[in-house]
């Protein structure tokens, strides 16, 4: 396959980003032998000869670059503005996806945008990688992006045969229909979409909220302690229904205000009962839905955001949201789930987590006297660590110290490249796949653990 890599930081050679692209190139080129790489600087804010000839020839783009302000860097965007406005013949219907080293809360704005850019420029979007910069020098993040670039590439082929990809090995898709009342369009959504995720080989099941006795959340907090909430219903059992031994779910419903409504939201705010740890499983999930009489075409933006700040809290993989009117989209979406969980790929840790997760353990340390699971979770996660201050830190008063900065703190990415052997192991996706979420959640709360028994 040919790639094209439009390294877009200014910074060029000295770009942490560019890094992770040499760890990509040596893993499939000089490794695997499977993929030519050429990688263009494109940050200079013109559209050179060779972008034009790389980007004619490429079967994927890959757009790499830095995260600044919540959004793409205004040399990406200048780049953008140009390929839109002067180069769309060259660029349509090409595959196209954007890798950034930020890591933080604001790269879903970045994002974002990027996806906006590409999906109304006719490009064929396969969703990013934020990866924070450190973490390439783990085998944890090298593994996301061995498997995040294993994804696209697999999207990419995917593209070029539109053959609906079959699940490697059997998997469970959950299909929950999360309206009021029952709506014919949504009824005839479910049911193709399990027909196709059947017929790729996964065992299915749908849930149907409505059906269930679920009370609303009081708000009482006795379930901080202990994670039993005071309620027996059926929030539990639907719950676990739901999660346990789960790969992916997908949820249908009516789009209220950004949402998709009452009886979805009735069953969230029951999730309290887990604490602010969240649900720390690696589940793939998408979102249909058909708009209410009420509706604004914003309404479908907000409802990504609000799905990828809930999808923050755990270790989700966010695939899309798709608006049920299109059979051949939803397919796409469909096939891209199943791609997704063909390539073992990993969660999106950069996309919100990590900053709503630093929100709620302030929370949990203010109030760990009523939360003792959500303190030790937080604890063990390294949230109240003191970082100490770096005693080599120096001023940098021109733009000569600055490059040799910048040449120093990629020290560690050059080293650690030169000595990659082998590919980077992938673990089991789903270690505790058997194990009640709500008992490990009980687990934590006694100070106890589940996982090895």
């Amino acid at each position: 396959m040919k790639i094209c890599v439009l390294n877009c930081s200014p910074k060029d050679d000295l770009s942490i980003t560019l890094q992770t692209i040499l760890y990509l190139k040596k893993w499939y080129q000089e490794k695997l032998n499977e993929d030519e790489f050429e990688i263009i600087p494109a940050f200079s804010g013109t559209v050179t000869e060779n972008i034009e000839e790389a980007v004619r020839k490429a079967e994927l783009i890959i757009m790499s670059g830095a995260v600044f302000h919540f959004d793409v860097h205004s040399s990406m965007g200048e780049l953008l503005d140009m390929l839109s406005d002067n180069y769309h013949d060259l660029i349509k219907d090409k595959p196209v996806t954007f890798l950034s080293t930020s890591g933080m809360l604001g790269d879903t704005m970045a994002h974002n945008r990027f996806e906006l850019w590409a999906k109304r420029n006719d490009l064929k979007y396969i969703n990013s990688l934020s990866l924070e910069s450190m973490e390439i020098l783990s085998p944890t993040g090298r593994e996301e992006l061995f498997c995040w670039f294993k994804y696209t590439k697999a999207m990419a082929e995917y593209y070029k045969s539109r053959t609906m990809p079959k699940a490697k090995t059997k998997g469970r898709v959950v299909l929950m229909d999360t309206c009021e009342k029952e709506i014919p369009k949504i009824a005839s959504a479910i049911k193709a979409a399990k027909l196709r995720f059947e017929a790729s080989g996964f065992e299915t099941e749908v849930i149907t909220l409505r059906e269930k006795d679920i009370r609303h959340c009081t708000g009482c907090q006795c379930c901080f302690s202990n994670r039993t909430c005071v309620f027996n219903d059926d929030w539990e059992k639907t719950f676990e229904k739901l999660y346990l031994n789960t790969d992916m779910i997908v949820f249908f419903g009516e789009l209220h205000y950004a949402t998709l409504g009452n009886c979805y939201k009735t069953f969230l705010e029951r999730h309290a009962c887990l604490g602010r740890s969240g649900i720390e499983d690696e589940v793939i999930k998408s979102y249909f839905f058909i708009l209410d009489d009420k509706f604004d075409r914003e309404d479908i933006s907000a409802f990504k955001i609000n799905c990828e700040t809930f999808d923050g809290l755990n270790c989700s993989y966010l695939s899309d949201v798709c608006e049920i009117d299109n059979n051949e989209k939803m397919q796409e979406l469909y096939d891209k789930m199943t791609i997704a969980y063909n390539s073992d790929i990993m969660p999106q840790n950069g996309f919100l987590k990590n900053g709503i997760r630093t929100g709620f353990a302030k929370v949990a340390a203010s109030v760990k006297n009523r939360c003792p699971g959500d303190y030790s979770y937080f604890k063990n996660l390294g949230c109240y660590d003191t970082i100490q201050a770096s005693p080599h830190i120096q001023w940098l008063d021109n733009a000569e110290d600055a490059k040799k900065d910048r040449e120093a703190r990629l020290i560690p990415f050059k080293m650690t490249l030169s000595h990659l052997e082998e590919l980077p192991a992938v673990t089991e996706r789903r270690k505790f796949k058997s194990l009640s979420v709500i008992e490990r959640q009980r687990a934590a709360a006694r100070g106890t653990e589940i996982y090895n028994h």
